[in-house]
């Protein structure tokens, strides 16, 4: 291992060590905050787990905690930005050590940094899909037991025994708060931020007004059911039709890969004469740029929101 190398693990190992550091601090002055804006000890204790961010705080902080408590992650955000650092550590640690190669460093610090970040993406979406798909059967067993003469407590925890997962977990969560005494505005706060749908969004924000001057929170609550079914098969729907521009940039993508890994196999100069051009390298960027453009182009086409 050469000085060079010794030298360059030391700098990215001191980096990451202030860099944790400074996230540690950071989450400690805002968790300060967050406590002494909160005059309700009940909200208090249900957002200690993420701070409440303060209007200066940047879009790409409120987004990534944003993005923890949508993916139901167990984990605070200051763990969580801590697997991060710790990921982008690895990832830039191990090609520096073992080729001791500085490109190789750098990708492997984007690869290890989003890593995790693709992976709560993943499970977000996922998430957001089985919600999506249970939530009109879970809001009509809750406007059934509302018309049975429970309470808004007993109903939520019958919907909690007889939900599937991942609703299962959050109403059962609600009614543990509840339980321990902390409010009603609280809980469903929380609830909201892990469950980003808005059809969820409306019936929160109904149950706050029926605490407070009454009303039939049952027929709310059906008639939610039917604009969640409703907005479901509107979705599905649209994924039918666009299916096959889906399938066709998918085919593009994986038909470049194999064309260029097909070629690099059966005659490798070909390749090797382009990578040594003076224009080789400059139109592969190019071409990639533009593959990118048409990726998200086409993404933010087939995004329909209902």
């Amino acid at each position: 291992m050469t000085s060079t190398v010794l030298i360059a693990t030391g700098s990215v190992a001191a980096t990451a060590i202030v860099a944790l550091v400074a996230l540690a601090v950071r989450g400690i002055v805002l968790r300060g905050r967050a406590a002494a804006r909160e005059a309700d000890p009940s909200a208090e204790f249900l957002d200690r787990r993420f701070p409440r961010l303060s209007e200066r705080t940047g879009r790409i902080d409120r987004a990534f905690y944003r993005l923890i408590e949508e993916s139901g992650s167990p984990l605070d955000g200051s763990t969580a930005l801590a697997i991060v650092c710790g990921m982008g550590l690895i990832g830039c640690a191990a090609p520096l050590v073992l080729l001791e190669s500085l490109p190789a460093a750098v990708g492997g610090l984007f690869g290890g940094t989003l890593l995790p970040i693709g992976y709560w993406m993943f499970r977000r979406w996922r998430r957001n899909l089985a919600m999506r798909k249970h939530l009109p059967a879970t809001l009509e067993l809750l406007a059934d037991a509302l018309r049975s003469g429970r309470s808004l407590e007993q109903a939520a925890e019958m919907v909690s025994e007889d939900s599937p997962s991942p609703l299962k977990e959050e109403f059962g969560d609600c009614v543990q708060q509840l339980k321990l005494g902390h409010s009603p505005t609280a809980v469903l706060d929380r609830m909201v931020r892990r469950i980003p749908l808005p059809e969820f969004r409306i019936f929160a924000t109904a149950v706050l007004v029926h605490r407070k001057t009454g009303g039939n929170l049952a027929l709310l609550a059906d008639r939610l059911a039917a604009a969640a079914r409703d907005r479901q098969q509107f979705l599905g729907h649209v994924r039918a039709v666009t299916a096959g521009s889906r399938l066709s940039v998918v085919g593009l993508i994986l038909g470049t890969g194999i064309a260029m890994g097909v070629l690099a196999w059966l005659r490798p100069e070909y390749l090797e004469t382009f990578s040594v051009h003076r224009l080789g390298p400059s139109l592969l960027i190019t071409s990639g740029v533009l593959q990118m453009v048409g990726i998200f182009w086409v993404w933010r086409v087939l995004r329909v929101q209902f």
